[in-house]
This record gives C-alpha cells, structure tokens and sequence, in this order.
C-alpha cells in the first residue's frame, strides 16, 4: 500500500507535458517491482484498480489490450500485442 501512495507522491511532481508512447510505456516499468505493478494495475488519477479487456484476432496474431477505470470512466491506455 505505501509503494502505490509513493508512486502517487511521484506522479503528481510530473509535469503534463506530452510524451511520445515508448516513453510512457517505459516509465511505466522503472523502479521496484510492487512500484511497476501498482503503475500498471492502477489509475493514475484517482489511483482505484484498473479492468482491461483483450480481443485476439488469431488471423493476423493480435491481442488489443484495453484498460479502463471504473472510477473515473477513462480509459486509460490501449495496447496491441503480438502473439508468437
């Protein structure tokens, strides 16, 4: 639970500039473990768990990754994976 208010305390000294995506994402996975999980798993803004939904089109080897905040009714990010 401190790790998520910690990354809270460090979010909110950002400032809101854009960022290009790979930068975001990679923000997303610095630090400890329990930091880049909470990070991953939780809304930036009102910091309340995030639900993510996955669509795989096996014909073109695709999984659209989608998280939304129940909270907040924002939808977070929206990522397509490969599949191998």
């Amino acid at each position: 639970m401190e790790d998520r208010n910690d990354y809270l305390n460090e979010s909110s000294d950002e400032s809101g500039e854009n960022e290009n995506t790979s930068t975001t994402t990679t923000k997303l996975f610095l630090g400890s473990p329990l930091q880049a999980v909470a990070r991953y798993s939780h809304c930036p803004q009102c910091n309340s768990r995030l639900h993510f939904t996955h669509v795989t089109d096996f014909s073109r080897n695709l999984t659209e990754e989608t998280a939304r905040c129940p909270e907040c009714g924002t939808q977070e990010r929206k990522v397509t994976h490969r599949l191998q």
